[in-house]
């Protein structure tokens, strides 16, 4: 199995997808994210807004290292260029950034993988149709992180999930209380920032997120197994 297959076959049975929040320096937004992949984690989006990009690229190399040894994938978020430099698994691009195919005909670029933000069923279905390996649906509830940005609803998941033939997360105000909720109505993955990293005990809110995740999975889509 080569590298490429590898980060689908991960990809394929991903259940929660943590991204990082904004605060906090490389030191601490690492030791979060170690103890996100301790609890169970098997995605890592990297997302650091007001962070300048040397101090990303830094970080994104200790990501790396915690992420292949929990054999888990580093995504990293808008800039491919960054997922190159680092040896990211992929990048996950807004509705607002450069296409997939021009994404994946960067140089360094082949065989890793990309996510699309979706807040339609339209764009759900044209981000599948464009290429990407997988999609994020939401903000599924209001959240800081997408401020402005009106909620979709765990209807709009169950849309997605009864006619995308690919992996794809829900996002947006996710926690241990609506997890199940979103599972139910057909997500086979959760994405979560503050539920993870702004918790007490990163590792126990990750743990517990995980294991209630699994309670609801039973029947999940032959791709998502």
């Amino acid at each position: 199995m080569n590298l490429a297959e590898q980060r689908r076959e991960i990809l394929a049975r991903m259940r929660l997808y943590v991204i990082t929040g904004d605060r906090g320096d490389e030191v601490e937004t690492a030791r979060i994210v170690e103890a996100a992949l301790d609890g169970g984690a098997t995605v890592i989006q990297l997302r650091k807004k007001s962070m300048p990009m040397l101090e990303q690229y830094r970080l994104a190399l200790a990501l790396r290292t915690l992420t292949r040894a929990h054999e888990a994938l580093l995504i990293i978020n808008d800039h491919a260029d960054l997922a190159v430099a680092a040896d990211a698994d992929g990048v996950h691009l807004g509705q607002d950034d450069l296409p997939p195919a021009a994404v994946r005909a960067l140089p360094g670029f082949d065989g890793r993988l990309i996510g699309r933000s979706t807040h339609s069923l339209a764009q759900a279905q044209l981000a599948v149709h464009e290429g990407a390996d997988y999609v994020a649906v939401g903000p599924v509830y209001p959240t800081p992180t997408k401020e402005g940005r009106p909620a979709v609803g765990t209807g709009l998941v169950a849309r997605v999930a009864g006619v995308i033939d690919r992996p794809f997360v829900a996002v947006g105000g996710i926690d241990l209380g609506n997890a199940p909720a979103v599972i139910d109505a057909g997500a086979p993955a959760v994405a979560v920032v503050r539920a993870v990293y702004d918790a007490p005990d990163p590792a126990e809110a990750t743990r517990r997120l995980h294991e209630a995740m699994l309670t609801r999975l039973q029947g999940a889509r032959p791709w998502a197994t």
